[in-house]
């Protein structure tokens, strides 16, 4: 079939309109990704940023002591005793998976039993060679994947675990699990900010698309 001059015409304006169209959208993209949604609770839309947040929170944390990260811990597990049934109710609602009277069992049971800082005390010991005191550090920056099938238990048992190790984390939610996931991440950041630590020791990625999970 030929094509005459206007009709080329007319094909080479609609690419160009749809690359022009292609560049906007991109554009608008990569603004909304790299924008935090907030500086205290935690939510990023992108990977890079969320990292940068919680590794600026590690570097306060581990400025702390022991007692104030077992004073974080204490307010972690009051704020989410005060919110067991909203947490787990929400995620019943978005995965579908369970029955919210075991989600608030797993949840109370992350609260109350995940270990805090008592297995992070110093030690020291001495022999015929001198004495050696032990003290653990911090790693930094982990990176976690939360299940859809136990979410808010995962950020709840996570969290706290971090905390006392003086370390900050990244979370990656699955996508059927975002929402109840980032509440909880948020809930937590409030009550670390509330006793006195740094913003977004714990965050989270708001919208886990693939490109999201493929940087994490």
């Amino acid at each position: 079939m030929e094509i005459n001059e206007k009709d080329l015409k007319l094909i080479i304006e609609s690419v160009l309109n749809k690359l022009e169209s292609d560049k906007s959208d991109k554009k608008i993209l990569d603004s909304s990704l790299n924008k935090p949604s907030s500086s205290q609770d935690g939510i990023f839309q992108e990977v890079n940023a969320a990292v940068d947040a919680a590794e600026a929170a590690h570097i306060e944390l581990v400025k702390l002591t022991l007692e104030k990260r077992k004073e974080i811990i204490r307010s972690v597990r009051k704020i989410i005793m005060s919110n067991l049934e909203e947490i787990s109710k929400l995620a019943v609602e978005e995965t579908t998976f369970g029955r919210v009277v075991d989600k608030i069992e797993k949840n109370r049971l992350a609260a109350l039993k995940t270990p805090g800082i008592e297995d992070l005390e110093p030690t020291a010991y001495s022999d015929d060679n001198g004495m050696t005191l032990m003290e653990r550090a911090a790693y930094g920056v982990i990176g976690s994947i939360i299940p859809s099938t136990n979410p808010t238990s995962t950020v709840i048992n996570n969290g706290i675990s971090m905390i006392a190790g003086g370390n900050s984390v990244v979370f990656n939610p699955h996508p059927m699990a975002k929402k109840s996931s980032c509440f909880t991440v948020s809930l937590i950041n409030q009550a670390i900010v509330k006793a006195g630590g740094p913003s977004n020791v714990l965050c989270a990625i708001a919208n886990p698309i693939s490109r999201a999970i493929t940087l994490a």
